[in-house]
Order: C-alpha cells, then sequence, then structure tokens
C-alpha cells in the first residue's frame, strides 16, 4: 500500500513540475497584438511585449 502511495505521490509531483514548464499564465492572461506598434499587450493586466509570437509567461508582476 505504501508502495502505490509513494508512486502516486510521484505521478502528481511530475505533473505538475510538467505543467509549470509549459506555461506559466494564468487565467485571467488574454494577449492581443497590435500589429500597428509591433507589440503584445495583456487585455487584463496591461503588460506589454515585443515578439512574433504571443508569451508564454504571465508578465503582470515584471
Amino acid at each position: 500500500m505504501f508502495v502505490i502511495l509513494l508512486i502516486l505521490l510521484v505521478g502528481v509531483v511530475i505533473y505538475f513540475l510538467w505543467r509549470h514548464q509549459t506555461t506559466t499564465l494564468t487565467r485571467n492572461c488574454r494577449w492581443r497584438q497590435d500589429r500597428g506598434r509591433g507589440v503584445w499587450r495583456c487585455a487584463y493586466c496591461g503588460a506589454e511585449t515585443v515578439g512574433d509570437r504571443a508569451p508564454r509567461d504571465c508578465l503582470r508582476f515584471k
């Protein structure tokens, strides 16, 4: 029984680490591209960043 719980715990930790590496966006992050200015702007918090693709990280606290 202990071995099964340990395997389950390790599996859950690995899942959460994988999810953290794939994205750190919050549920409220909605990136909109302003092509005229060449920036991406978050509709929720107003953070802005330059780039060709929408950010994968929340820039609210940066």
